[in-house]
């Protein structure tokens, strides 16, 4: 084992010192595997360099595609969203316009506004144990952008799965009680922080409007 490792390593160094080794020798391609590993179904498998080439492409094209679904969230559609969001005085039209019109405006499959507010459900939103929230609302992050955490049963009222999530933490004082908004996906389209900074500018503006809402800053 010590020895084919030694092995190993001498391999690795000499194709690093001669990048051009498989210019020069394409002969050797065709008598090497290649691994592929599917991370979707966490596995992986050994194949000849010819399939390795095809499958690549093929994920490279794959990529490109979910690349362009994952840029869902543009400056338009905010900008559209925040105008429709703070012309909305009365918290249950605010509520209905972010579970509903929202999520089409920002083409996400689904957006709850969630909390331990016991009359929430009253209200539009989806009624969560406070235990339950307070393991996201005593995160420091204030938006957590991830895949969805089965556990906290946020997304236990979808009838289909979510994948990711982005949970826009509130402040308190809404409802006197942990409170959120979260977006979710069927696809990946949270993971590695996609739309981190507009999501985080459309997380402020509705912060302030629940304020100005709450403390009947415009009447």
């Amino acid at each position: 084992m010590i020895k084919k490792k030694k092995d190993n390593q001498k391999i690795q160094k000499l194709l690093e010192e001669n990048p051009d080794f498989f210019v020069e020798n394409p002969h050797v391609l065709q008598k090497i595997n290649f691994p592929i590993i599917d991370f979707d179904q966490d596995k992986s498998s050994v194949v000849s360099f010819k399939d390795w080439v095809i499958k690549n492409l093929k994920n490279k094209q794959r990529k490109i595609i979910e690349n362009a679904r994952f840029n869902f969230l543009t400056q338009e559609k905010l900008h559209k969203a925040v105008i429709n969001l703070i012309s909305i005085r009365e918290l249950k039209n605010l509520i209905n316009y972010i579970t509903e019109d929202l999520t089409k405006e920002l083409g996400v499959d689904c957006i709850l506004f969630v909390s331990s507010y016991k009359k929430i459900k009253e209200l539009g939103g989806v009624f969560l144990e406070k235990k339950k929230l307070e393991l996201v609302t005593g995160n420091e992050n204030k938006i957590i952008l991830d895949a969805v955490d089965d556990d906290l049963e946020i997304f236990n009222s979808i009838s289909y799965k979510i994948c990711s999530n982005a949970l826009c933490i509130l402040d308190e004082s809404t409802f006197n009680e942990p409170s959120l908004i979260a977006l979710g996906s069927k696809q990946r389209i949270f993971l590695k922080n996609k739309g981190a900074e507009l999501i985080s500018f459309f997380h402020e503006v509705l912060k302030q409007h629940l304020k100005n809402i709450r403390f009947n800053v415009y009447e």
